[in-house]
């Protein structure tokens, strides 16, 4: 996997131009106040991917106007320089390329629509990235049950390197199997000690999940409440895993726990284990654990079983089919000669 590059500074980001920002923000402000459900997950990725773009037309194009005529002349131009500058500057795959296209468009849609503009200046007319569905981007790790026990063994012992939100964060994400969207928005409001869940949690487009948990994850969380009421935020900040910026106590972000996350996968010698691949080796082991395919769907909030076994259930080598056949033809061989043998008996 790539290294991620910091081309955003904040020294960049400065130069982007007031007028452009204005424009976006009549946009965002619209879209927000239709869909407040969506507002912290959807929008705001939207925003940051439409921002970055701004900040790359103040540097490569002199803040040129996202309305001007002399944007809608050139907009090919310099949509294909955008890419390009995403592809080999950034670093980006297919998937996230056309990500990013597709929050510029909906900008113009929305301003065609509300009669800023007269047409959609790249609409029908600008290709997408081919076969990004294909492209694996984020190399998915899928834990065995003996790392799993190698991390907890490792957080629950160095606590040099790690602290007690790094033990809640992988029990409640291998516990829950929830996204990472799930896991940033945990609020004590939301806790049900007792039942062991997280309730009425927005996750992916603004649908509202459970997150469950299992004793030893009810046990960290109560030892770690007790903790904030002496030594941290006396319990002031809702969320359940938190941070201490600027000398205020906050809500951990998502960033944060990306990078709590990766830290955790070094126990095992992974570098690049992220929130989604906890998500992934929890749903995988529990259908290995219990071979019932719609409760691991449904534990994963998935619409589709067919979605589960396509993405979340970690596919055969072919060691491990060459080694299943073989013991199922040793199974049924063994059958076959008892059955004979029952036969031989009874004649």
């Amino acid at each position: 996997m790539a290294a991620k590059v910091k081309w955003f500074t904040k020294e960049r980001m400065s130069l982007i131009s007031k007028d452009n920002i204005e424009k976006y923000e009549k946009y965002y402000k619209s879209c927000s106040m239709k869909n407040k459900d969506v507002e912290g997950t959807t929008f705001k990725t939207y925003k940051a991917r439409f921002t970055q773009f701004l900040c790359w037309l103040a540097v490569e194009y002199d803040n040129i106007g996202i309305y001007s005529d002399e944007y809608f002349k050139n907009a090919i131009d310099i949509m294909e320089d955008y890419i390009y500058f995403c592809q080999n500057t950034l670093l980006n795959g297919k998937k996230t390329i056309n990500n990013k296209i597709a929050a510029i468009s909906t900008f113009y849609i929305w301003s065609r629509k509300r009669k800023y503009i007269d047409k959609h200046p790249f609409d029908k007319i600008l290709d997408r990235m081919q076969n990004a569905k294909e492209e694996v981007i984020i190399k998915p790790h899928f834990l065995t049950h003996k790392q799993v026990e190698a991390i907890k063994n490792e957080l629950e012992t160095n606590t040099n390197k790690f602290d007690i939100q790094d033990r809640i964060l992988f029990e409640v994400a291998i516990d829950s199997a929830n996204r990472l969207g799930a896991l940033e928005k945990l609020t004590l409001s939301s806790l049900d000690i007792d039942e062991m869940v997280f309730t009425d949690i927005r996750e992916k487009r603004g649908y509202k999940v459970e997150v469950v948990f299992e004793e030893k994850a009810k046990e960290l969380i109560l030892q770690w409440l007790e903790m904030r009421k002496d030594k941290y935020d006396k319990l002031e900040v809702d969320s359940l895993l938190i941070t201490n910026y600027g000398g205020e106590y906050c809500k951990m972000k998502r960033g944060t726990i990306q990078y709590r996350m990766r830290k955790i996968g070094t126990i095992v010698g992974i570098e690049n284990f992220h929130a989604h691949s906890a998500r992934k080796s929890s749903l995988d082991l529990t259908y290995k654990d219990t071979g019932d395919l719609l409760a691991t769907s449904q534990l994963a909030n998935h619409r589709s079983t067919q979605t589960t076994i396509d993405s979340y259930i970690r596919p055969q080598s072919k060691t491990e089919l060459r080694n299943k056949i073989n013991e199922l033809k040793k199974k049924n061989l063994k059958h076959k000669n008892d059955e004979e043998s029952d036969e031989i008996f009874f004649d």
